[in-house]
C-alpha cells in the first residue's frame, strides 16, 4: 500500500500542476520514475522480470505515439506521467487508471458541452483525472 501513496503523492504534484499551469513539471516525473526504477532494483515492490517491467512502459509509449501522431493534441507529459504510472504499479493496473481516466474525462466534457460551457477546442488538462482513475482502481 506504500507504493500506491508514493506514487500517490508524485501524480497529486503533477496533477495540481496540470490543473492549473496545463504544464506538467517532468523534474517531478523523473523523480517518480528514478523512485519507481531504485524500488523495482532494490525489490521493494517483489519480484518483476524485465519483461513485466518493460511491459509496464507499454500505456506510456502508447501516448507518447498519439502526441507525435495528433501533432501534440496529446501532450508529451502525459506519456511520461503514464510510464511513471506504469512502472509503479504495472501495465494492468496503469490501462486501468488510464481507462478510468478517460472515462471521466469524457463525461465531464460531454455534461460542459451539453451545458455549452466549454467549446470544442478548449484544451482540458487530463492528469487530474488520471489521479482520479488511480484514486477508484486502488480502492477496488
Amino acid at each position: 500500500m506504500w507504493v500506491e501513496i508514493v506514487l500517490f503523492l508524485f501524480l497529486a504534484v503533477c496533477a495540481v500542476f496540470d490543473g492549473i499551469w496545463k504544464k506538467i513539471p517532468l523534474f517531478i516525473v523523473w523523480l517518480g520514475i528514478l523512485t519507481a526504477v531504485l524500488l523495482q532494483l532494490e525489490g521493494a515492490m517483489g519480484s518483476v522480470s524485465w519483461l513485466t517491467a518493460m511491459l509496464s512502459l507499454t500505456p506510456g509509449i502508447l501516448f507518447w505515439l498519439l502526441s507525435f501522431i495528433s501533432r501534440e493534441k496529446v501532450g508529451y507529459g502525459d506519456g511520461w506521467v503514464l510510464l511513471m504510472i506504469g512502472l509503479f504499479l504495472g501495465a494492468g493496473r496503469c490501462f486501468l487508471i488510464l481507462l478510468t481516466g478517460l472515462v471521466a474525462e469524457s463525461f465531464l466534457i460531454l455534461v460542459l458541452l451539453a451545458f455549452g460551457k466549454v467549446h470544442k477546442d478548449k484544451e482540458i488538462p487530463f492528469v487530474p483525472f488520471l489521479l482520479l482513475g488511480m484514486g477508484v482502481v486502488v480502492c477496488l
